[in-house]
């Protein structure tokens, strides 16, 4: 038994689940390694463990610390208890009146449910609750510490809270919730409303749909009064049509008002929703998604999670959609107001979050310096809805031919297994093939996480020693993905393919992409080459593709600097042809020439070129990957990689130039700042991992503000430079998709390819060292595939861009 300590007239009780091995040695309760991590994260928010009451729920040590024999939470519903959890819960009001703290902090989630009779810490972490087993007692719930040991970014979140507790540990009164909340406005009243929103500065909204239709609708003027407006209620129309449309043209007007911010959460999914559905076009657009990605890239980004960092309020979104839903289809007959007002009152809470937490995220953005990366960010929601609802024109009936083509080649491939094996194989049995491959066969079994498996890496090990089963199976998968992936895309109703796209995308600023809010289209950031064939220019358009030339190498060339990197890019060299020289000791014009007539390479087992090993060594060594790790991504021998990981960094010390400058920043204050003045500030585990994301973040980052700065929104933004033709289509990775119409003339069309080129093309500066990054064209006229390469155009008088223009589209 470990009973609690501490003054017994603390402001501060922590409570947790249960004493460990530790604590029953010592009789003092988080005095193992949680209780360590517990006392430094404490002492780092200014509370000092001897000013707390610390104690458990449950008084002795589970055994086999198995908490479940007293209180399993993993039980859907209610969770399983036992009669001594019961008498422990029970001593624990005792022990709390006897306290009588101003605040109770509720560590992990056996002492969140015996406190608050909830569930998911992870949830309601931060939150400021009132307790159910002693009403009135204030309960701020914790990420237990021993959670934080596993995984390294919650300690962050501890110390938010903690942060929290020690504010609200100096009295013991439970927040109020002020807010004035309209949730069933008249007709008058809503457009009062409205109207009085367009008289503001800046705004909130949200939308909730149902069936392709929008059921409410919500706008906070201020972060004390918000408004839901429903369209449904009890299953019938809330509104008047007349009404109803009356309403929807004031939301038109106030959304289109430039004059007013609208701020939203993911605010991409709610305007293209509106443009879609109801032909309403929004402007003048904040995002606390796209803040929250920028502030915390690491972090959670959900709505839920900046409620708890930026606002009091605490957890509400198990009040949203996927609740209500699932009460409404159990209560049907009784769906009536409650329960249509939680779901209205759960609309209006999202968008009062958002006028509370936007403000204090542009404080943040500002002091860490990020306030310009978050406006050029969110400046491409717009361009990127353009692109949403353009969409790309298909050639349907193309893919649909290839799809037939793909589905009687893995018909014929399976019965050439059939014939060689023997007998019938499933090719998507795991089971079967291990059967086959380990037992019939009695092939040394490959192992992952220490059990046999025919994963790809499996199969392709095998194929190289030359079981032709193995190849069979690695290209039936890649046809089987093809086909069930990308052949049978659903496209919409007009063949075009659509994707939703998101601003926030990745840590380092790539947007990335996704199948749209119906269901159709796909993510565009990862199509095979092949399905570039059935992608086409409108009818009347030529289309371009602008991609920027070998960018993150050249990047670390001119960072580290390396003067080998340099001169390669400098004379014009091919990169990757030049690494294989200088790691082969091959002259630079013979890797050319092998290459091209596709002569091998003896590394491993002879089934690549020497360029090849150029290219993978460029990509995966600049970033520090470790030999043994490059051995087993590229399937060769331990030796061979080691062997090439030296020639690598011989050839190219300033390679590890650049990593010890990355390192010596994090040693700092764990902040980088990429060429445009993006901050990332690292808060993962300090080690190899953390190193590794640190080396990519200033080329990929650079990059991706490059594509979105100077590409998408200079494109999208610069109508008066002569770019009102442009159709922006897609953006993938290092480069832009555009369209311009065949009636621009060859010399307008040119002035415009080198305005986009100029911009891309501004020069970087590092360290007083200015360089560039060359955007090369190219010209489509049937596909996005087959097309002409027009190079390096800022080297060409405007005369030769057009001359190569009239050749390239009339071909």
């Amino acid at each position: 038994m470990v009973f609690g300590a501490g003054p017994k007239d603390a402001d501060i009780m922590i409570i947790g689940e249960a004493p460990g091995e530790q604590e029953v040695r010592y009789k003092k309760p988080f005095c193992g390694p949680s209780g360590q991590l517990l006392d430094d994260l404490l002492r780092r928010q200014g509370i000092l463990r001897g000013m707390c009451y610390i104690t458990n729920v449950v008084k002795e040590r589970p055994r086999s610390n198995n908490i479940k024999l007293f209180i399993d939470l993993s039980r859907k519903g209610l969770p399983g208890i036992s009669p001594d959890y019961q008498k422990y819960e029970d001593s624990l009001i005792e022990e709390i009146n006897l306290v009588n703290p101003n605040i109770i902090v509720a560590v992990g989630g056996v002492a969140l449910w015996a406190l608050c009779r909830q569930k998911g810490i992870t949830k309601w972490r931060g939150s400021i609750l009132e307790s159910t087993l002693v009403p009135g007692k204030k309960v701020i719930p914790l990420i237990h510490p021993a959670a934080a040991l596993r995984n390294y970014p919650w300690r962050h979140f501890i110390s938010f809270d903690l942060k929290r507790i020690k504010k609200e540990s100096v009295h013991p009164n439970l927040p109020k919730d002020n807010t004035e909340y309209y949730l069933r406005p008249t007709f008058n009243f809503a457009i009062e409303y409205l109207k009085s929103c367009a008289q503001q500065s800046i705004i909130g909204f949200d939308i909730e749909t149902s069936r392709r239709s929008v059921s409410c609708i919500s706008f906070a003027r201020t972060g004390s009064d918000v408004i839901s407006i429903p369209f449904y209620k009890g299953g019938n129309e809330y509104f008047t049509i007349t009404q109803e449309a009356v309403i929807w043209r004031e939301i038109a007007k106030l959304l289109a008002n430039p004059k007013v911010e609208k701020i939203g959460q993911n605010v991409m999914f709610d305007t293209s929703f509106l443009s879609r559905e109801y032909h309403i076009t929004s402007y003048n657009l904040q995002d606390t998604m796209v803040a929250m990605g920028i502030l915390y890239p690491d972090f959670p980004k959900n709505l839920g999670f900046i409620t708890s960092i930026f606002t009091d309020m605490p957890y509400y979104k198990d009040e949203g959609k996927s609740v209500i839903r699932d009460q409404l289809k159990l209560f049907r007959s009784q769906v009536g107001s409650n329960w249509e007002e939680r779901f209205w009152l759960y609309n209006a809470r999202d968008s009062i979050v958002l006028t509370i937490a936007f403000p204090k995220m542009v404080d943040e953005l500002i002091k860490t310096g990020n306030w310009v990366t978050y406006l050029e960010q969110v400046k491409l929601v717009q361009p990127l809805l353009y692109m949403t609802e353009r969409g790309t024109r298909m050639d349907a009936d193309g893919l649909k031919a290839q799809s037939d083509i793909a589905t009687t080649t893995l018909e014929e491939l399976e019965e050439s297994l059939t014939a060689l094996v023997g007998y019938e194989l499933n090719p998507r049995s795991p089971k079967q093939l291990i059967d086959y491959f380990y037992g019939v066969k009695k092939i040394k079994p490959y192992l992952k996480a220490g059990r046999p498996t025919v994963d790809e890496k499996a199969l392709k090990r095998m194929a190289s020693k030359g079981v032709t089963e193995a190849s069979l199976l690695l290209e039936h998968r890649r046809l089987t993905k093809l086909n069930g992936t990308y052949f049978k895309i659903v496209f919409d109703e007009d063949n075009r393919l659509r994707s939703s796209m998101n601003p926030v995308g990745t840590k380092t600023g790539r947007l990335s992409s996704s199948k749209t809010i119906y269901g159709t289209g796909a993510n565009l950031q990862n199509q095979p080459p092949i399905m570039k064939r059935f992608m086409l220019p409108d009818e009347g358009f030529v289309a371009y593709n602008i991609d920027l030339s070998q960018a993150e190498n050249r990047i670390v060339a001119y960072l580290g600097p390396d003067r080998n990197m340099m001169q390669a890019f400098a004379s014009g060299k091919d990169i990757h042809s030049s690494t294989a020289s200088l790691i082969f000791g091959i002259p630079y014009e013979d890797i050319r020439r092998m290459d091209k007539d596709d002569e091998k390479c003896p590394l491993g087992g002879g089934h690549f070129t020497h360029r090849f090993w150029g290219k993978k060594s460029n990509h995966a060594l600049d970033y520090d990957l470790g030999y043994k790790s490059y051995a087993l991504q590229l399937e060769i021998l331990e030796k061979e990689s080691k062997w090439i990981w030296e020639q690598y960094h011989k050839a190219y010390p300033g390679v590890r130039k650049y990593h010890k400058i990355v390192q010596a920043q994090l040693m700092k204050d764990r902040t980088l700042t990429n060429l445009f003045g993006r901050k990332y500030r690292f808060t993962d585990r300090w080690g190899d991992s953390l190193f590794k994301d640190a080396y990519a973040f200033i080329p990929q980052s650079t990059v991706a503000d490059i594509i979105n700065r100077r590409g998408i929104n200079f494109i999208y933004y610069h109508t008066d430079l002569l770019l009102e033709p442009v159709e922006i289509l897609a953006q993938v990775h290092d480069s832009i998709v555009f369209q311009i119409p065949k009636s621009v003339p060859f010399n307008e069309t040119a002035l415009i390819l080198r305005l986009i080129v100029d911009s891309l093309e501004t020069p970087l500066e590092w360290m007083g060292r200015e360089f560039v990054i060359p955007a090369e064209v190219s010209v489509h006229t049937e596909n996005f595939k087959d097309g002409r390469e027009l190079g390096k155009i800022s080297d060409l008088m405007l005369e030769e861009v057009v001359e190569k223009l009239q050749e390239a589209v009339n071909e």
